[in-house]
This record gives C-alpha cells, sequence and structure tokens, in this order.
C-alpha cells in the first residue's frame, strides 16, 4: 500500500513539475494563433477514429477471450469503463476496472477475466516494441537508443512470456490441479489460477490467432493515422511517420508514473517527437492539448454513458476489488 501511494505521489509530483516546466517556455501568442488556425474536418475524422479504435480493441478483446461475438457489446462497454478509469484514477486503476466490470457484465470467471485481459496487454507490449525498433531505425542518430531499449526490453519479455505460457499452460494447469488435491492454497486463489490457465489454454487454441494480430496491427495504425490527421488540422505538411513517431514517444512517456490523464507528460512526449521534425515547443504544445482534449472527450463521453447506462458504480467497484488481495 504504501509503495502504491509512493508511486501516485511521485507521479502527480512529476507531472506538475513538468507542466510547470513547459508552462514557463510557452510562447503564449503562438500558442493561441496555433489553436484559432486549426480546421474542424480532420478534429472530427480523428475522433471518429478514436471510437473505431476503441471498438476494434473491443472485438480483439472478445475474441482473445474466446466468447461469442454476441459478448462484444459487454466487451465494448467494460473497455470504455476501463478508459474512462485510467482518465480519472492514477496508477493506470482502469485495467482493473475493465477486469471487474467484464467479470460482471459477460459474465466471465474473474481468472478469465484477468488472463483475457493481460494476455490483450502482453500483444500491444509486442506491437508496442515493433514500432519502436521502427522509430529508432527511422530517426538513427538523432535519438538516444537507450530511450527506447526500456520498452524494446519490455517487448522481448512478453513475447517470451506469452510464447512459455502458451507452450507450458497444459503443464501448469496440470500442477495446480495437484495443488488442489493436496489443498496446498486457499480455495479461492485455486479457483483464480485454474481459472487464468483456462484463458490460456481457449487462447491458444483460438482459430482466430491471425485476425487478433491483424487487429492489434489495425488498431496501431489508426492511432498514428489520426495523430497524423491532427497535424494536418494544424496546417503541417509532415510525412505520416511523424504521426507514428508522436505515437510511440507517447506509448513511452506514459508508461511513467504520472497524474491521471498523463498531464505534462504527455506535452514533453509531443515536444520531444515533434521536436525532430522542426516544430516549435509552443506549437507542439498545443498539438498535445488537443490530442488529450479529443481522446478525452471521446473516451470520457463514452465512459459516462457506459456507467450511467450500466448503472456500474466506479468509485464503489475500485473500491472493493482493491480491498480483495486476488485482485
Amino acid at each position: 500500500m504504501k509503495s502504491k501511494h509512493f508511486f501516485i505521489i511521485f507521479g502527480t509530483l512529476l507531472s506538475v513539475v513538468l507542466l510547470v516546466i513547459v508552462l514557463s517556455r510557452l510562447n503564449w501568442q503562438d500558442f493561441f494563433t496555433a489553436l484559432s488556425g486549426i480546421r474542424l474536418p480532420q478534429i472530427l475524422l480523428g475522433g471518429g477514429i478514436i471510437m473505431l479504435i476503441i471498438a476494434l480493441r473491443s472485438l480483439r478483446w472478445t475474441l482473445v477471450a474466446r466468447m461469442p461475438l454476441a459478448k462484444f457489446k459487454h466487451f465494448w462497454q467494460a473497455a470504455n469503463i476501463g478508459y474512462l478509469g485510467n482518465m480519472i484514477y492514477p496508477a493506470r486503476a482502469g485495467e482493473v476496472l475493465k477486469i471487474v466490470a467484464i467479470h460482471h457484465f459477460a459474465p466471465l470467471v474473474l481468472g478469465r477475466a484477468i488472463s483475457s485481459a493481460v494476455i490483450d496487454r502482453m500483444l500491444d507490449m509486442i506491437i508496442i516494441g515493433i514500432f519502436t525498433l521502427l522509430v529508432l531505425w527511422i530517426h538513427g542518430h538523432r535519438i538516444d537508443h537507450n530511450i527506447g531499449m526500456g520498452i524494446i526490453g519490455v517487448f522481448i519479455f512478453a513475447t517470451l512470456v506469452l510464447a512459455l505460457l502458451m507452450i507450458f499452460a497444459d503443464y501448469l494447469h496440470a500442477r495446480v490441479q495437484r495443488w488442489v488435491a493436496q489443498g496446498k492454497w486457499q480455495l479461492r486463489l485455486q479457483e483464480l489460477l485454474l481459472h487464468a490457465l483456462e484463458g490460456v489454454q481457449a487462447f491458444r487454441q483460438t482459430r482466430n490467432l491471425v485476425i487478433v494480430l491483424l487487429l492489434t496491427a489495425l488498431v496501431f495504425m489508426l492511432d498514428y493515422f489520426w495523430m497524423w490527421q491532427i497535424m494536418g488540422a494544424f496546417g503541417w505538411d509532415l510525412p505520416f511517420e511523424a504521426g507514428l513517431t508522436v505515437g510511440v514517444f507517447i506509448l513511452l512517456s506514459i508508461s511513467l508514473p504520472s497524474a491521471p490523464g498523463y498531464i505534462g507528460i504527455y506535452q514533453v512526449a509531443c515536444i520531444w517527437a515533434l521536436g525532430l521534425y522542426g516544430v516549435d515547443e509552443s506549437l507542439a504544445v498545443a498539438y498535445s492539448i488537443v490530442l488529450q482534449l479529443l481522446t478525452f472527450a471521446i473516451m470520457g463521453i463514452q465512459g459516462m454513458l457506459v456507467t450511467i447506462y450500466c448503472g456500474f458504480n466506479l468509485s464503489q467497484e475500485r473500491q472493493q476489488d482493491l480491498d480483495q488481495p486476488h485482485a
């Protein structure tokens, strides 16, 4: 608990310090001039793509969990609750909330809900690692390669863990069953582990693996595409790789502890990424704010509508889940 509070406090302080530094260096005239000249069509297109990305991610999660497509609605609802939770609470509490939500909505046993969400995130880590390598290759000596080494290490780790889970799922399942028979663990923990491993076994047997991988790649490409479109909204004539670079820098930055909404962290990531293309800091900050506001607007509206429609108490469910050691 103390460790969790430390990261929350550290992340909030880091966000505040970075935000103060960014604002102190801002040219307010250039900042407001950039915002006043934004083109609305690209903004609307970006918002539509964000909604599509959420739907595609929900579809992928449905396939990873090996649930019928009729359950897609519940995965979409849970995903939106998770995004809203990440906006409101620190320490990416939304990842826990979406597991709790799908456990209630689908309904999906908690172990299967956890394993499907973990596999879903591992697929993201693998693709993030690939795109990070691509950005390092594109910019070569202009980027310190140590910046991306951490995420590439995560990419390698996620790939190995996912592969080992696929290979040894049957063996681990049999071992846990033997421990269950010997009464070594508490019943709740036994059920959780068995259901989680059954989720891994189910994913290994899926016939939709190619579709899942294609969906993962498509989601990231659409993410970079809408970020590139927002550059067009500012009137910047930049190549598509600029959207890719911004997307990778943002993903690298939000892995750090920060305040809810990644305030400060987000701005610094955009300044560094767009600086590689000669974009002024003040313009980069304006761009980052539009990106954040558009993302928050779509995710916030959808998340709030889902919580109201489903009667999901965000604070109560979060507190109940954090109070349980298995979550």
